[in-house]
C-alpha cells in the first residue's frame, strides 16, 4: 500500500533540488559525523556500516576496475572523494563530478596528491554528459556511477546513460551500483526519516528496470561481466525492502 510519502509501483518524479540540499547539508556537517563516509553512505544510526561498506567495496570492486597509470577515470557522484582517495594514486587521470557544490568542495579539501592529474567539478550527471571530450581533455576508459541514478527522474535517466557513450574510450570498464528495490519499485517522496533527521527523496528502481536502461551500453558493444547484489550490511528491519546491486560492463 502506498501513502503520500512511500509510493509503490507508480512512476512519480522526486524533487531533485531537495536531494541537492540534503547532500549540501551533509557535507557541511561532516566534521560532526563519526566518520566522513557517513556523509555519503548514510547509515547515521550505525556509522560502522559506512566504514565497513567503504572498506569492502574497495577491496572487492577496485581490483575489478584494473586501474593503471594510463587509466583515465570518470567518477560521477564523487561526493567527498571516497573513490578519489584510492584511485588518484593509481591512475593517469581522475575526474570526479557531483551536483552538490559542498560535496565537491569537501572532496577538494580531502584529496591532495602532488604530481598527479585530477579534477573535481561541480556538475550533475546531466551536466557531466553535456560536456565535450575536449572539456575533459580526452575520453575515459574507466567509469564509476554509484548511488546517483536513484536521484534522477525517469524522463531524464535515458539521456544521461546515452550521453555517456561519446565520453568513453573504445576499451572501457564501467562500474554501476545503486540501491534498488528488492521486489516492488519504491519512491520516497519527501519521506520523513527519523534516522536522517530530515525528509528524504529517492527512487528505488528494480534491477530489471536498470537492466533495460543498460541496453544503451550492450547495444554499443559492452558486455556484462558481472551483475548481482553486494552484501547487505544493514541488517535492520527498516532496510528489508532495498539492497545494493551492481553491474560491471566491459568493452
Amino acid at each position: 500500500m502506498s501513502d503520500r510519502h512511500r509510493v509503490y509501483g507508480e512512476r512519480i518524479n522526486i524533487k531533485t533540488e531537495n536531494t541537492r540540499s540534503f547532500y549540501d547539508e551533509r557535507a557541511k556537517a561532516i566534521a560532526s559525523m563519526a566518520n566522513p563516509y557517513v556523509a555519503v553512505l548514510l547509515g547515521d544510526q550505525n556509522p560502522g556500516h559506512a566504514e565497513e561498506w567503504n572498506r569492502y567495496e574497495k577491496q572487492f570492486i577496485l581490483p575489478e576496475l584494473q586501474i593503471s597509470r594510463t587509466s583515465r577515470v570518470l567518477d560521477i557522484g564523487c561526493g567527498i572523494g571516497r573513490w578519489a582517495e584510492s584511485i588518484i594514486p593509481l591512475s593517469g587521470y581522475y575526474c570526479g563530478t557531483d551536483f552538490s557544490s559542498e560535496m565537491v568542495e569537501t572532496a577538494r579539501k580531502r584529496n591532495h596528491f602532488a604530481g598527479k592529474a585530477y579534477d573535481f567539478y561541480n556538475l550533475s550527471f546531466q551536466e557531466t554528459v553535456r560536456q565535450s571530450t575536449g572539456y575533459y581533455k580526452g575520453r575515459f576508459d574507466r567509469l564509476i556511477v554509484g548511488g546517483v541514478c536513484m536521484y534522477i527522474n525517469d524522463d531524464e535517466l535515458p539521456t544521461c546513460y546515452e550521453g555517456l557513450l561519446p565520453l568513453l574510450d573504445e576499451h572501457c570498464v564501467i562500474y554501476f551500483t545503486e540501491t534498488v528495490a528488492v521486489e516492488n519499485r519504491l519512491t520516497l517522496d519527501e519521506c520523513p526519516s527519523e534516522a536522517l533527521r530530515t525528509s528524504y527523496d529517492v527512487i528505488y528502481r528494480t534491477p530489471e528496470e536498470y537492466i533495460q536502461h543498460y541496453k544503451a551500453f550492450t547495444d554499443a558493444g559492452f558486455r556484462v561481466r558481472e551483475q548481482k547484489y553486494l552484501p547487505h550490511l544493514n541488517k535492520e528491519k527498516q532496510y528489508y525492502e532495498t539492497d545494493r546491486w551492481y553491474t560491471l560492463l566491459e568493452r
